[in-house]
């Protein structure tokens, strides 16, 4: 069964888009000391895909009166709510492909309409005031991250869910920088 929200994830990015967790496994650990995680969906892959949580639903706030959420996978559906936390050698940009609004300039606050053709691996020129600026300093108005690190929770459509701040404060703690958050669809 497909839904709206089988390709949309609620991300959560550490501030500073060069952190890097330097003990992956203390990281993952303390998720699931908050309560955030629980067990890894598939013990024999490298992928760090996990169910979420007891306390998950203390970390992430659902808008609306009752809104269904699958949190185990059944054998006719492989999307359900999970949390896969990524970490890359260097810095990725997450976008999303549907619902995706133009970035704004950190120079001259305007929406740089042709980012992606004026777009190195790390800076984008500004079509408006000719600037070249870090990919992570562009206000990409909670539609696309750029980091390091990634927490994705699956099957959540844009502004369906919402981290609370006790979230983003312990994760804080955690890591020593800020949190942010943004949404992506494929």
């Amino acid at each position: 069964m497909n839904s709206a929200f089988d390709q949309c994830s609620l991300y959560l990015i550490p501030g500073q888009h060069d952190y890097k967790t330097k003990e992956f496994s203390h990281f993952i650990h303390k998720l699931w000391d908050i309560g955030f995680i629980s067990q890894k969906i598939d013990t024999q892959s490298t992928d760090n895909r996990y169910l979420t949580g007891s306390r998950f639903l203390d970390h992430i706030a659902y808008m609306g009166c009752s809104p269904a959420i699958q949190f185990v996978p059944n054998k006719d559906d492989e999307n359900f709510c999970h949390v896969n936390i990524h970490q890359y050698d260097s810095a990725r940009l997450i976008v999303s492909k549907k619902q995706s609004r133009a970035p704004h300039c950190p120079s001259c606050k305007k929406p740089v309409k042709n980012w992606n053709e004026n777009k190195t691996s790390t800076s984008i020129l500004c079509d408006q005031c000719h600037t070249h600026s870090s990919i992570g300093e562009f206000n990409w108005r909670k539609m696309a991250g750029y980091a390091l690190l990634f927490i994705e929770i699956t099957d959540i459509f844009p502004k369906e869910a919402m981290p609370q701040q006790i979230l983003l404060d312990k994760l804080a703690d955690i890591t020593g920088v800020e949190w942010v958050y943004f949404y992506s669809c494929r």
